[in-house]
C-alpha cells in the first residue's frame, strides 16, 4: 500500500481483488429489522443485526435506525451496511467503492489514510479514511470493513463529531453471535 499523501489531491488506491467470490449478487444491503438494543452494562448497550453480528456502542446513544447508531445530543454515529462479497471480490469492490467517493462533486475528498489491510480472528478487515473538505466543514470519514466467506460487513462514522477512538473502540466489538 502506498503511504498516505500529505497533499489535497485527489488519488485511488489500486489494490487487486484477492477474497474469492462467491455467486451472490453483486451488493444487497441488509435491513436489520429486528434490532433490539440489550443491557451489555450500565455504560454499553449491545447491537445485535439479523445477520447475526453485534457491536457494544455507549449506553448514551438514544437513536437506532436500520443502519445507524446515533447519539442525537452531539450528532455522533456511526452507519453499517452488509454486502454479499461480489463477483470481482472484495479488493475490486472496495477500489471501486473508493473511486465513487473520491468523484462525489460535493465537497472536495480525498484519500486521507491508504487502505491498509490485516485480520482480526477470522476475518479480513480493511481500514480506509477519506477526507472531504465542503463549503462549511472539513470532515474526515473513516471506514472500517471486516470480510469473511461470504459477506462484507461495512462500518462507516464521519470523524468528528466521534472520534476516531472512539469510532475503532465501538467496532472493535464486532463480533458473531451464533
Amino acid at each position: 500500500m502506498r503511504a498516505p499523501s500529505m497533499g489535497a489531491r485527489k488519488k485511488t488506491n489500486n489494490i487487486e481483488p484477492e477474497v474469492k467470490p462467491t455467486d451472490a449478487s453483486v451488493e444487497t444491503s441488509h435491513m436489520i429489522d429486528s434490532a433490539v438494543p440489550t443491557e451489555v452494562h450500565s455504560e454499553l448497550l449491545k447491537y445485535q443485526s439479523k445477520d447475526g453480528w453485534t457491536i457494544q456502542y455507549p449506553a448514551s446513544w438514544d437513536k437506532i435506525t436500520d443502519s445507524t447508531l446515533q447519539e442525537s445530543a452531539t450528532e455522533k454515529y456511526i452507519s453499517f451496511h452488509t454486502h454479499a462479497i461480489p463477483k470481482e471480490g472484495v479488493e475490486k469492490w472496495l477500489d471501486n467503492k473508493i473511486e465513487k467517493t473520491l468523484s462525489f462533486e460535493e465537497a472536495d475528498n480525498t484519500l486521507l489514510e491508504d487502505v491498509t489491510k490485516g485480520t482480526k480472528d477470522n476475518y479480513t478487515v480493511y481500514k480506509y479514511t477519506i477526507q472531504s473538505v465542503g463549503s462549511i466543514k472539513t470532515t474526515e470519514n473513516s471506514f472500517i470493513i471486516f470480510v469473511d466467506n461470504e459477506h462484507i460487513y461495512e462500518f462507516h462514522a464521519p470523524i468528528p463529531p466521534l472520534t476516531k477512538v472512539e469510532f475503532e473502540t465501538i467496532v472493535a466489538t464486532f463480533t458473531f453471535e451464533k
